[in-house]
Parts: structure tokens; C-alpha cells; sequence
């Protein structure tokens, strides 16, 4: 019996087509498509997934993915409307210290401290006119007006954002209250 060699001529050599398909395939694998970013190819592959799962949905969830895909579409507009009008912010007002205003019927006034509107009732402003008088300076008109606030009226406290007695706008309050009001 013959014995069959180990191999022939035609098994050693090596297959130049396969060599060149698979050359081939290790290149637009490798390769990125020009101009497109990994955030573009990402996109693209999540809308293929979107194509081929919707061709297994039924009338009813091709109507609600629709209405969702609405939804996100708008949303996503309006936020990049807003941020590219956003543009550089306005500049801010200057805050005010301390104002008084008073009501248009004479029966509250309005105290602005830190730039927030307080309304004070008339006896509440008689009061308070009564305390900046008897205040023998800036300090001590700070320290009074303080505990005024925290005891009788907390809210013009937390609404005005005063933490202590060193708040500017307490002496700049009494300031405005004994040049412009009279004890009666």
C-alpha cells in the first residue's frame, strides 16, 4: 500500500486571496470613516438599533415612541435655543442698602434693605422711626435695628439676607430714617 505524503504542493502554499481578504477586513475595521467624529458613529448605530426594533412593534407603540420622540426633539430645541441666546449676562444693578417708600394710602411703608421690599405697617415704622432716634450712633443703631429684627420681624431678617449686626444695610437704614423722619 502507498502511504499519501504529508502534504502537497498545493496545501504549502500559502492562499494569496484569503491573505487579502483578510488584510482587507483588518483595514475598514481599523479605519474611522473621514470627518465623522466617535460621537457621529454613535449616533448613527443607536439610530439603526431604533429602525430595527420598531419593525417589531405593534400600531399603539409606534404611536407612543412617536409622541416621546416628539417631546425629546422639542425639549432638546428649546434647550439649545435658550443657551445660544443666553449669551453673556446682563450687568447687574447695583444693590440697594437701604430705601423707604411709602404706601400709596399713607397706612404701610416699604423698607428695602439688601435690595428686598419689606412692608412695614405705620405702627411698626413709628416704632422703628422711635429706635433709630434713641440710637446714639451707627453701631449702636446697627445693634438695635438687629435685635428688632430678629425679635419683632425675623421674616425682613431671612427675606433681606441679614446675618448680624455688621450688616451694611442696618446702619444705612438708620441713616436714612433719622434725616428723614421725625419722632411724634
Amino acid at each position: 500500500m502507498a502511504m499519501k505524503s504529508t502534504g502537497s504542493k498545493l496545501s504549502k502554499k500559502p492562499k494569496k486571496n484569503a491573505a487579502k481578504k483578510t488584510a482587507a477586513k483588518k483595514s475598514t475595521s481599523a479605519k474611522k470613516l473621514p470627518g465623522h467624529s466617535k460621537q457621529q458613529l454613535l449616533e448613527e448605530q443607536l439610530r439603526n438599533e431604533i429602525r430595527a426594533m420598531t419593525l417589531t412593534l405593534d400600531a399603539e407603540s409606534l404611536k407612543k415612541l412617536l409622541q416621546d420622540a416628539t417631546i425629546l426633539a422639542h425639549n432638546e430645541r428649546v434647550l439649545k435655543d435658550f443657551n445660544s441666546n443666553r449669551g453673556p449676562a446682563a450687568p447687574r444693578r447695583q444693590s440697594v442698602l437701604a430705601e423707604i417708600e411709602k404706601g400709596r394710602d399713607g397706612t404701610y411703608y416699604i423698607i428695602i434693605l439688601n435690595s428686598y421690599r419689606n412692608f412695614l405697617s405705620l405702627e411698626e415704622m413709628q416704632k422703628l422711626v422711635a429706635l433709630c432716634h434713641k440710637a446714639a450712633d451707627a453701631r449702636d443703631a446697627a445693634n438695635r435695628l438687629f435685635t428688632w429684627v430678629e425679635t419683632v420681624r425675623r421674616d425682613i431678617k431671612k427675606n433681606s439676607m441679614i446675618e448680624d449686626e455688621d450688616d451694611p444695610s442696618l446702619p444705612a437704614l438708620w441713616k436714612k430714617i433719622v434725616s428723614g423722619y421725625e419722632l411724634k
